[in-house]
């Protein structure tokens, strides 16, 4: 067991943080305009800029996922992220890649982040901004249409407002996030397209794409079954305000060198998505790789063969930066 890095934190009780993902879980949120990654719970500056420096030093991670094999047109997502302390900022800074693909559309972005870390008597605060620009790209000619003309070079939609040439437009996009962590509990709150632009192509049509305002929320937790195995229940919730998307799981560290767990992920309470299962291992003081596959459990699973995801993460694992002290252990668990 850890001790208490944080005068007050031990009153925290198991009961208390039980109620509060139950709540979580109970919220109303939604959403997949964004990319849907399985292993949230190893990644959590992806989703929240105000993560940035939690891991107490350069963090870099990379990740691939390949959704609904074999399904025509299925999501392809790509994404790196990197976040350190900036400990003369009081915060930490971080940036993030993007690239994915969904059948014609296709989209390529970056993101740069600042968050300002506070510490109390039961834990760190820390408050998160980031800004970037996102490139969007749809390839028309591969666009079908019921009444449509396709043959040989021919691609014809008969509809005015698709078009049959390829797309791009590029916009600005932001992120905003607050985050709390002790001993015993983890939770953040994140709205991702804060400003709701719309950004519009050049092909003829002049086709428009509107960037939806999407909020996420996270609480995960810890239970110590003995001295080489820890469980971390967790709760990832996503909304854009009409559909939500509830993932449920929890994660097992084994001497905190192997791990691995399952995530269960639903739209509502009649639909489910998937049941995914990951595994991975820290196999030295900077290397963590993990692998997750998920079992598609909606009528897509007569078409799909599943879905694939890779997660390589490198930490410098020693504090950087100059200026002052070191004032704040940014992440108490580890």
């Amino acid at each position: 067991m850890k001790r208490s890095l944080v005068p007050g934190l031990s009153q925290v009780s198991k009961p208390t943080v039980l109620i509060i993902m139950m709540m979580v879980l109970a919220l109303d949120i939604v959403a997949q305009q964004v990319p849907q990654f399985t292993m949230t719970m190893l990644d959590k500056y992806r989703y929240n800029p105000a993560y940035g420096g939690m891991d107490a030093s350069l963090n870099i991670t990379g990740a691939i996922k390949s959704q609904w094999e074999s399904f025509p047109g299925a999501p392809r997502f790509q994404n790196v992220t990197a976040h350190m302390p900036l400990y003369i900022a009081n915060g930490g800074v971080g940036v993030q890649f993007s690239h994915d693909g969904i059948g014609p559309e296709e989209s390529l972005g970056f993101q740069a982040s600042y968050n300002y870390v506070m510490e109390t008597n039961i834990g760190l605060f820390s408050f998160g901004l980031a800004a970037g620009i996102v490139q969007k790209k749809i390839d028309g000619s591969l666009l079908r249409t019921p009444d449509g003309v396709y043959e040989g070079q021919t691609i014809v939609h008969n509809d005015p407002i698709l078009s049959s040439t390829i797309g791009t437009g590029i916009g600005p996009t932001s992120t905003i996030g607050i985050y709390f962590a002790n001993d015993y509990i983890e939770a953040g709150l994140a709205v991702d397209q804060v400003l709701g632009n719309t950004i519009t192509l050049n092909n003829q049509e002049e086709t428009s794409i509107g960037l939806k305002r999407t909020y996420n929320a996270f609480v995960e937790t810890l239970y110590p079954i003995n001295d080489d195995i820890v469980v971390y229940p967790a709760i990832f919730a996503k909304s854009d305000g009409i559909q939500t998307q509830i993932d449920v799981g929890a994660k097992v560290d084994y001497q905190d060198i192997y791990f691995g767990g399952l995530v269960f992920r639903g739209y509502s309470a009649k639909t489910i998505d998937a049941l995914a299962l990951f595994v991975g291992a820290t196999l030295s003081n900077h290397l963590r790789v993990s692998y997750a596959y998920d079992i598609t459990l909606s009528a897509l699973r007569t078409y799909s063969e599943g879905t694939h995801e890779i997660l390589v993460q490198y930490n410098l694992a020693k504090p950087i930066g100059v200026g002052r002290p070191e004032r704040i252990i940014y992440n108490p668990r580890f």
